[in-house]
């Protein structure tokens, strides 16, 4: 598979894993639970944070495809 092809399909694949997340934190908003909500807001950040920050980030992985 050629890396072009490979890149696309993984910018996919990241845009999918955020539209979850934040499908996970509307679930969690529309409880109308403040403290359901401000965990969901967390849960996102936290895990955002380690996509972006983490010591294999998006970017590394990005970098490696396109060589």
């Amino acid at each position: 598979m050629k890396r072009s092809s490979v890149l696309k399909k993984f910018d996919k694949e990241i845009e999918d894993l955020y539209d979850k997340l934040y499908k996970i934190k509307e679930l969690l908003e529309d409880t109308g639970d403040y403290e359901l909500s401000e965990l969901g807001n967390s849960f996102l950040d936290q895990i955002a944070e380690g996509l972006e920050d983490g010591d294999i980030s998006i970017e590394n992985i990005r970098d490696q495809i396109s060589g």
